[in-house]
């Protein structure tokens, strides 16, 4: 139908998707980050979720090729069949293949090396697929002819099939010559020499063939399921069965409750499928576990008998998931105040587990050559300190949302915690009740409206069912990808507070009470002096922090104190600037700053002290930074703390002048030098550098 004659049917109007797995765009609620495209690993040989080389099977039309065998490529199948027709007309027969097996002799197209040529070439060179003696002029099997064709630009491709790859010599140069002769005037053809019954060669011709179909996804007729995955090989079913559950290529747990919960510890692995106890002997060796599970031939023969887990339970032949209460979408503007209060809940929380991790008696590092017990007490103190650590990521995280909706970030913490949000914010040792109480924090929430994980549910529903005009559609697919990882990653806090209760529980000296003997000496046993304990009524605390009079203890907890607050100062010069390179190094620079005051809490803790983690007055008015000026004020009050504490000299740091201009402009075009340096990792900076870092950013970077 013409352009002056539109359809007057509004069906014919229709738009098509011209790219369907565009919409794999779209973040679905419910789905881990794992079933992500972006989440795959692209390894190849034969991969994980897919055999690359599978591709390359189909890369001539109506041809299907075994492209990595050691004896050559070898031509397999005429497939499609619509495909194929075009050479059983010109004589090529289907018998051919398995009275001949017949191999990729000479493949001719252009190719990355060769599209360098300007302009390029259109009679590229041919590549031989023979036994040479000279391993320069081609080579016969393995992944030689796989590389040559996974090179091929889409376009004319000639290929030389012939019986059993030919030493060089006259039925070879036979073939090419008459691949050298079409070549010019052919486009879709080709030639068969047949003298008489058995097939000496034959010369095909066509365009390369597309993986694609026209909505943009691997084209069902030529790929049929399976296809990619079907040789894959079997070691990753060792891995799935040798590999403990934190490896990456398992993806499965170690323990785990029955249907029923009456057995908490249960092998995932055992041979007796119905339920039985997981005896400590069991638990606690690993040859004793082995014995009791299935082996490899039985993980690849049976492997569907493993019983399905949900939330750490095994479950029977079906699951039902309860459905999470619907609740009332937010607005925009509810979105970015429940978002900065949560920002805050996670600063909170970081400081709650980084103090409790403090009070371990365990060993920064790992142990060697260790007692069980000594390796569980320091697994589960480590644990805890992990979690601290993605809680600080969340807190960033949901700063980067915050200013990608266009509201102010923060870095206040939460004056209240827990499910409800109604417990005020304290510090404690890792009492028992403690550990329990992060347990149950963390636990996962089915409801929108309750614990930190729900509200973070919320808040992605309602992100994706905002008015169309509400926020650009990139702005939202980003906001929402990022709260997805806020949630994924905060599910598993609960099983690793889970694990991490575990490996205390082993500790021989824990006498079960709140007080468990794996807590350090010193005021991190000392109880609070009065029955003011927000989580057990009438209960005190252990451990709170203490203020030090005399010895080294009082310019320790300064330094330490003067770090957080340094440290909340440059993240929100860093939430604040514009460009998102600049952001994302300062956050990386700042780190220097945590982990040089986790070194000085560690000396604290080690001394049977206490950091305090005084939010300082000044800085609880949030100062908003939305000038070069305001982050010069902020960053000069910054440099001052670190100097009266003696962190940094202040003879190496004069005050930033207003003045200084370090953009450059050339051609037109704003330069900005403070993304040209090299950066150091985090680790290594010294906190001088990081402040020089920070004074280029409060002058080139846009606020």
């Amino acid at each position: 139908m013409s352009q002056n004659h539109p359809p007057q049917d509004p069906q014919e109007w229709k738009i098509f998707p011209r790219n369907l797995t565009a919409r794999a765009a779209y973040i679905v609620p419910g789905n881990p980050t794992t079933t992500r495209p972006e989440d795959g690993v692209d390894n190849c040989y034969p991969g994980l979720e897919m055999d690359n080389r599978n591709l390359q099977k189909y890369f001539f039309p109506g041809t299907y090729f075994e492209v990595y065998r050691s004896d050559g490529a070898r031509l397999a199948a005429l497939t499609p069949q619509d495909q194929a027709q075009q050479w059983l007309k010109i004589g090529l027969l289907e018998e051919d293949l398995d009275k001949n097996h017949l191999y990729l002799w000479t493949l001719k197209g252009q190719t990355a090396a060769e599209k360098s040529d300007d302009p390029p070439s259109d009679n590229p060179p041919s590549i031989d697929f023979v036994n040479v003696s000279d391993k320069s002029k081609g080579q016969l099997g393995g992944l030689y002819p796989w590389r040559k064709v996974n090179a091929l630009f889409p376009g004319k491709v000639g290929i030389i099939i012939g019986p059993n790859p030919p030493e060089e010599g006259d039925e070879l140069e036979a073939a090419k010559q008459k691949l050298e002769e079409l070549w010019p005037s052919t486009n879709t053809g080709g030639y068969v020499e047949r003298p008489e019954t058995d097939l000496k060669w034959a010369v095909l011709i066509a365009n390369r063939a597309p993986y694609l179909n026209a909505q943009g996804t691997l084209d069902p007729d030529v790929y049929q399921p399976g296809e990619l995955t079907r040789t894959l090989c079997t070691p990753w079913t060792y891995d799935f069965r040798d590999c403990q559950c934190f490896y990456w290529a398992s993806n499965k747990p170690d323990v785990n409750a029955s249907e029923d919960g009456s057995y908490p510890y249960l092998n995932f692995q055992r041979k007796n499928w119905q339920v039985e106890p997981q005896t400590e002997d069991i638990a606690n060796s690993y040859n004793g576990r082995r014995l009791r599970e299935i082996d490899y031939a039985e993980m690849m023969t049976d492997w569907e008998q493993l019983r399905p887990v949900v939330n750490g339970r095994e479950c029977g032949q079906s699951y039902k998931p309860a459905t999470p209460p619907s609740g009332n979408p937010l607005t925009l503007e509810q979105i970015k105040e429940e978002l900065a209060y949560l920002a805050t809940v996670e600063h909170a929380l970081a400081v709650q587990y980084l103090y409790a991790y403090y009070s371990v008696n365990a060993p920064q590092e790992e142990p060697e050559d260790t007692s069980l017990e000594d390796f569980r007490l320091w697994k589960g103190a480590h644990e805890i300190f992990e979690i601290a650590i993605d809680e600080m990521r969340h807190f960033r995280w949901a700063n980067e949302v915050l200013k990608l909706l266009g509201a102010d970030t923060t870095i206040q913490r939460a004056p209240k915690l827990g499910r409800r949000f109604q417990i005020p914010f304290y510090l404690q040792s890792l009492t028992s009740s403690q550990l329990q109480w992060f347990v149950d924090v963390e636990r996962p929430s089915r409801s929108t409206v309750v614990g930190l994980d729900g509200m973070y549910v919320g808040i992605q529903t309602s992100l994706q069912n905002l008015p169309s005009d509400t926020l650009d559609p990139e702005t939202q697919l980003r906001a929402v990808e990022i709260i997805k990882l806020i949630i994924d990653e905060g599910e598993g806090h609960y099983v690793r507070f889970s694990t991490a209760q575990q490996n205390l529980a082993f500790f021989s000296d824990n006498d079960r009470g709140d007080l468990p003997g794996y807590i350090r000496l010193g005021q991190w046993q000392q109880p609070s002096d009065n029955p003011d304990n927000p989580i057990i009524p009438g209960g005190k605390l252990y451990g709170e922090p203490h203020q030090e009079t005399s010895g080294e203890g009082p310019e320790l907890q300064y330094q330490s104190n003067v770090l957080y607050l340094s440290l909340l100062g440059l993240l929100k010069i860093a939430f604040a600037c514009q460009n998102e390179n600049v952001s994302s190094k300062g956050l990386r620079r700042a780190i220097a700053l945590m982990i040089l005051m986790n070194y000085f809490n560690f000396e604290l803790a080690r001394k049977g002290m206490t950091p305090l983690f005084t939010f300082p007055e000044w800085l609880k008015g949030d100062p908003r930074v939305t000038s070069s000026a305001a982050a010069k004020t902020l960053l000069n009050k910054l440099k001052q703390e670190l100097v009266n504490a003696g962190i940094i000299k202040e003879t190496t740091l004069p005050a930033i002048s207003e003045g200084i201009n370090l953009l450059s402009v050339e051609s037109g075009t704003k330069q900005e030098p403070v993304l040209k340096r090299t950066l150091k990792k985090g680790h290594e900076d010294k906190v001088e550098d990081v402040i020089k870092y920070f004074e280029d950013v409060v002058c080139e970077a846009e606020f």
